[in-house]
């Protein structure tokens, strides 16, 4: 099988599961699609992340993505931490690496179709939505992690809204993609508990270690055409966008932390 991988360039959650991915599925992992962090621009990005997490907090991320910026530096000189970027997963499975700008651009589905010839696309955290043109593209069809129970928690940031609605256990599910957002028919899904001293980030961090576990068990099930995927009952569906500050002190006040 030729895998294509998709998602965005961010080093704190994304890079063990990419690694965790490629070093499971070995040669199959054909390419490594590499999209713009939030669709938008780093300043943009730098702006709405303060927004979110406050000044102190801020600065504590931004502490936290120099010490990455440095390892990630160290790592292309010889491999002495964990990958804090998916170039670097990448580079460390000698896999090629893709950066449109647009994955729907009808240049990039050329190659996509041409060069690439993925047999499977699997999103993590991938920044945009894929038109039919992208869809149709690989036979076995185009899928997606996100970390919560579908039909419920659409949308951005789904751990920080099942924190802060107080749920027991959060989840993860695999699904089809289709044209719409966190819409197509649901493959598996698997549990992730919540303990009362996580916070935001340890929800994160194991919501990503299941969620490789799942998307591996979706991707054997492909495999072996053993899936029996359901559709989303869409009268159960709630969608969220990314939380504001006044959001974040919500969960602070519950006694969670961001980081």
């Amino acid at each position: 099988m030729r895998i294509a991988l998709v998602t965005q360039e961010e080093p704190f959650y994304l890079p063990p599961a990419l690694d965790a991915l490629c070093a499971a599925r070995g040669s199959e992992v054909v390419a490594l699609i590499i999209l713009p962090a939030f669709d938008e621009r780093l300043s943009a990005t730098a702006k709405r992340l303060f927004g979110f997490y406050g000044p102190w907090d801020f600065a504590r991320l931004m502490g936290r993505y120099m010490w990455a910026m440095i390892a990630n530096r160290l790592n292309r000189l010889a491999v002495v931490t964990r990958p804090y970027s998916a170039k670097d997963v990448a580079h460390r499975h000698g896999i090629g690496v893709y950066q449109p700008a647009r994955i729907n651009a009808p240049a990039f589905v050329d190659l996509l179709r041409n060069e690439i010839r993925p047999d499977l696309l699997a999103s993590i955290a991938a920044s945009q939505i894929f038109r039919k043109r992208v869809l149709s593209v690989p036979p076995l069809g185009c899928i997606n992690l996100h970390s919560a129970p579908l039909p419920r928690y659409q949308g951005m940031m789904p751990n920080f809204w099942t924190l802060v609605h107080g749920e027991k256990e959060a989840a993860v599910t695999v699904h089809y993609m289709v044209e719409e957002l966190d819409a197509g028919d649901i493959i598996l899904q698997r549990p992730v508990p919540i303990y009362p001293a996580d916070s935001l980030h340890d929800l994160m961090v194991r919501s990503k270690a299941v969620g490789v576990k799942a998307l591996l068990e979706a991707i054997n099930q492909i495999e072996a055409g053993t899936v029996q995927a359901w559709p989303m009952d869409r009268a159960q569906a709630s969608r969220y966008s990314f939380p504001t500050r006044e959001d974040a002190r919500r969960l602070r006040a519950q006694g969670h932390r961001l980081l």
